[in-house]
């Protein structure tokens, strides 16, 4: 039954991600805003075959298979690779469009800011979760959840930090409404790792009382681990729905048209709006094309050395 439910929820997040997609980068590719009507088959076929694979894979684990699920996660991951080569051998046929890019220097001399009392609660909560292990457990006992609770609020506050100096995603067409919808989604996306990071705290608190004396277990306690992380949780996917990739649902600019297509990367992006790596940029984080969130730039040095102080601090945490 949990391969099921795992396969369906795949299944639903592969046929979802286009509509989540901002106009101009389906499936990863920069196009121009007026073009983007021009390329539903695309979208069409991809929904069907990724269809098609879920329905298979469902099938499959009906009838006796097992362990489809990262099998099903590679096989949509190439329909959407094949969809957006799609999309580019189209955009090749197209004429060339006026191109440039746009700053916002007010999220530089203004930027937004987490206020710090929305990560107060979770900081209060590791605090009170060590207190207690040190009362009713021996220090090296008490050590694995507050170590993890540890972890997730250092990334928070990573996030926090290192979120508003990414380099912002603006759009050359409409530099002025654009600038307005990512202040406010990222504004929002602080709030939601703010969220996020107090619940997963919190139910990691939940976890050692039982571990620790503290409360007899029962299935009620895991029941208010899993609600603990499964509300938020929903929260932040019903909000990133709702704004969309890089905010772009957000954006109330109307009419606003400069006449110029944003600046065409693609050169710099790989397996399909995935992975980022251009030399030239001197930003270490940017938005991805595929799906709300950020990336490493792999074309700076620094990016590595990032990535190899999470793997450290991962395994610190096992």
């Amino acid at each position: 039954m949990t391969d099921l439910v795992w396969l369906a929820l795949v299944t639903a997040g592969f046929l979802v991600l286009p509509s989540t997609a901002r106009p101009t980068l389906p499936f990863g590719v920069r196009v121009p805003r007026e073009r983007s009507g021009e390329l539903r088959r695309v979208r069409t076929g991809y929904r069907v075959v990724v269809a098609v694979l879920g329905a298979a894979a469902v099938a499959a684990t009906l009838a006796g298979a097992t362990g489809l699920v990262p099998v099903l996660v590679v096989a949509c991951l190439l329909a959407h690779w094949a969809a957006a080569a799609f999309v580019a051998r189209a955009k090749r046929s197209w004429p060339k469009v006026r191109q440039g890019v746009t700053a916002d220097t007010g999220l530089r001399t203004d930027p937004v800011r987490l206020p710090w009392s929305w990560l107060a609660p979770a900081s209060v909560l590791l605090a009170a979760t060590a207190v207690l292990g040190l009362v009713r457990r021996p220090p090296w006992d008490a050590a694995w959840p507050v170590t993890h609770q540890a972890v997730v609020l250092v990334i928070a506050v990573l996030a926090a930090v290192t979120l508003p100096r990414a380099r912002p995603e603006l759009d050359a067409a409409r530099p002025e409404s654009s600038a307005r919808s990512y202040r406010a989604y990222l504004t929002g996306t602080l709030r939601i790792v703010a969220l996020l990071a107090t619940s997963v705290i919190a139910a990691l608190a939940v976890k050692a009382l039982p571990l620790w004396g503290v409360v007899a277990p029962g299935a009620v306690w895991t029941a208010v681990t899993v609600v603990l992380v499964a509300v938020p949780f929903v929260v932040a996917v019903v909000w990133l729905l709702r704004a969309g990739d890089a905010g772009h649902r957000l954006d109330s600019g109307g009419s606003e048209d400069t006449g110029v297509a944003q600046r065409d990367d693609d050169r710099h992006w790989h397996v399909g709006g995935l992975v980022y790596a251009n030399r030239a940029d001197p930003a270490l984080l940017v938005h991805q094309r595929v799906g709300s969130r950020w990336t490493l730039n792999l074309g700076h040095p620094a990016s590595w050395l990032a990535l190899a102080a999470l793997l450290v601090v991962v395994l610190l945490a096992g």
